[in-house]
């Protein structure tokens, strides 16, 4: 993926180093800031990614059926929402079940899309990957995650020790530096991606552990993982449409993205809770309700739109 935007990742290894650096030496600020960091990130850029999903599905299957296939999208896209919303109702601990195996999909699927592997071991290798970027953060501030989760599943966690919160860590990153291994023996990555992608999971690992909870997972969140969503979605519409620029690509997401957060909103007031904690599962149980029809959305454009055969080299224009 590093290849691909060699300037964004940059920036993003960067940014995260900074962060880490800035949480450690000024630890006070980052309590104080960490809330409005989270949001911000969350806001402008995590939800955003996913708001221009009309128009990946208009691009693969509109010519296909017109206007009706367009009705289909929308109604089978909010019935889905509605359908998990209810099952987080009746089962919140199995709905909590499926939002971690879909998000570790995903931020597998962003990530590592562009490696040529069959069905299985490519899922795989994706859950693999989002364990590790899910996981990680979570043991390693588990007293900070507690209360969320059991907020969540509307039951308490049980106490764990340090030695299995560090035994977990440890097990996602060998996986995760051996699954790399696996994929340079069998000729799937060159020399140079292998560096990439370990030197990735370097910075992510220092990020998730030096960072607070909220602060490290947002920033993942939003930027290694919505900025490059982001660009494989522009790349995809230039090939559609060589004028597409990132203007248009806002514009089009606005509306969206304002929708959802309203929506967000809606759900905070309707749970008439003042308690943080309360807020932060709500967030994420939104989260999981419009991850889900994207993912299946995002899958279909990987495998149909075959965005990775277009040429990575060039920016994204203005």
């Amino acid at each position: 993926m590093t290849a691909r935007y060699p300037v964004l990742y940059f920036w993003l290894r960067l940014s995260s180093l900074l962060l880490s650096t800035l949480m450690l030496v000024l630890p006070g600020l980052a309590q104080h800031l960490s809330l409005f960091l989270a949001l911000m990130l969350i806001a402008g850029l995590g939800i955003p990614h996913g708001a221009t999903d009309h128009r990946i599905f208009s691009v693969l299957l509109y010519r296909k059926g017109g206007k009706p296939m367009m009705t289909r999208f929308y109604s089978g896209y909010l019935g889905l929402m509605l359908i998990y919303a209810l099952l987080w109702w009746l089962s919140p601990v199995f709905s909590l079940l499926i939002f971690l195996l879909t998000s570790m999909y995903h931020f597998g699927q962003s990530n590592w899309n562009y490696v040529n592997l069959g069905s299985w071991p490519r899922a795989l290798l994706y859950v693999l990957y989002g364990a590790f970027v899910l996981f990680v953060p979570i043991l390693a501030h588990f007293e900070t995650a507690q209360p969320i989760v059991a907020s969540i599943i509307q039951r308490p966690l049980p106490q764990a020790s340090p030695l299995l919160l560090n035994g977990g860590i440890g097990l996602v990153v060998i996986l995760n530096f051996g699954m790399i291994g696996l994929l340079w023996v069998g000729g799937k990555l060159t020399l140079q991606q292998v560096w990439a992608e370990v030197l990735n999971l370097c910075i992510l690992l220092v990020l998730f552990v030096s960072t607070p909870l909220l602060v490290g997972f947002a920033l993942y969140f939003s930027g290694w993982h919505a900025l490059s969503s982001i660009q494989d979605q522009i790349v995809f519409f230039q090939s559609q449409k060589p004028g597409y620029r990132l203007k248009d690509y806002v514009r089009e997401a606005i509306p969206y993205t304002g929708l959802a957060i309203f929506g967000l909103m809606m759900m905070i007031w309707y749970s008439n809770s003042i308690q943080l904690d309360a807020v932060w599962g709500i967030l994420f149980i939104f989260l999981s309700l419009v991850t889900l029809p994207h993912l299946l959305l995002i899958e279909m454009l990987y495998r149909i739109g075959q965005p990775a055969e277009v040429e990575w080299g060039a920016t994204v224009p203005e």
